[in-house]
């Protein structure tokens, strides 16, 4: 392992060391000390956890949904960053979906449009496949694509697209369920059409159901109550 001057260390009694090489972060391609300082707390925010974390986030979002410059940082940020940050390209694809900002359809397009580069992982079969994380990021985008054409904006020439030439089922998939919540009657019949021509018709048959809607498990069979055995003295702590 090859060190810097620069390289943080943890050393301890023991041989081992502990090397932080990468100290992951967001570009600041704003020029705006305020407004980077906003995009990096609030996917601060976004990825915390812990009680409340929901409600925090969601008034982070109710902070910024109407800025459209903000929207717009938030996705060229993404197409800033290097092609394998999947994790932090993901944060800011799944913000940018959030604020919901008719600002982000154009963008939101261009990432599902991109061609899927070439898988680079060496074993994609036994480890991270980047093929699926660019698919991923895709049908992500897609959401966004759906969420918008719910509050009117009418994204169904990239979903059609999709349809008409992604490769991948996934992202057929997506889109055709962005269309369905988008609900408009012409570009569903031209999107049926489109299915049954790439012999896909049967993604139109399918159905989400939300999980609630599926069988719950029986508590009693998980974790059944317990019995009394005879011999046995109860714990002294009960």
């Amino acid at each position: 392992m090859v060190h810097h001057e620069n390289t943080p260390r943890v050393r301890g009694t023991e041989p081992d060391e502990f090397a932080i090489r990468d100290m992951r972060s967001f570009p600041d391609i704003s020029g705006d000390p305020r407004l980077y300082r906003r995009l990096t707390d609030t996917v601060a925010v976004m990825t915390a956890s812990g009680a409340g974390a929901e409600e925090i986030y969601q008034r982070a979002l109710a902070r910024v949904r109407e800025d459209a410059d903000f929207a717009v940082l938030v996705l060229k940020t993404h197409d800033a960053l290097e092609e394998d940050a999947y994790i932090e390209r993901w944060a800011l694809v799944q913000l940018a979906i959030d604020l919901e900002h008719p600002a982000a359809g154009e963008l939101l397009a261009d990432i599902v449009r991109r061609p899927i580069p070439e898988e680079r992982s060496a074993d994609p079969a036994h480890g991270i496949s980047t093929v699926t994380e660019e698919v991923l990021l895709r049908t992500t985008a897609m959401e966004g694509l759906s969420r918008l054409f719910r509050h009117g904006v009418d994204t169904s020439d990239v979903l059609l697209e999709t349809i008409a030439r992604a490769d991948y089922t996934a992202m057929r998939r997506a889109a055709w369920f962005a269309l369905l919540d988008g609900d408009q009657r012409d570009a569903l019949e031209h999107a049926r059409a489109l299915l049954d021509e790439r012999g896909d018709g049967w993604i139109a048959d399918l159905q989400r159901h939300t999980v609630s809607d599926a069988e719950q498990a029986d508590i009693d069979r998980i974790d059944p109550p317990q019995k009394d055995l005879p011999g046995i003295p109860r714990p002294f702590d009960e």
